[in-house]
């Protein structure tokens, strides 16, 4: 690998971190840190990669809960990568969704 490369894959991983640790979503860490997101997926990958365990398929992931203004309690919807949506109207028992995901 050249220098040059290193370089951008030390700075990209650094980014990485920060964002790992700001607790905000990747498009608007992206958004924030004038990223294209397309760039950062590149990234995120080739750094999980060298993560122990990378090549391996991974279990749970991080779901981040957001409650929209107009969204009532006791409400619950689970957006797919693609597209797909599940909503709930009542609450979830966690070992259900937990079901849902594996």
């Amino acid at each position: 690998m050249e220098s040059t490369d290193l370089t951008l894959q030390q700075l990209m991983f650094s980014l990485i971190e920060v964002w790992k640790g700001s607790g905000k979503t990747q498009r608007d860490f992206c958004k924030e840190k004038e990223i294209a997101y397309s760039k950062f997926q590149y990234w995120l990958r080739k750094y999980n990669e060298e993560q122990p365990g990378g090549n391996e398929s991974p279990g749970f992931v991080a779901i981040p809960v957001r409650r929209q203004p107009d969204q009532r309690a006791g409400t619950l919807e689970l957006v797919y990568p693609d597209g797909k949506r599940l909503i709930f109207h009542q609450d979830v028992d966690p070992s259900f969704l937990r079901a849902l995901l594996s």
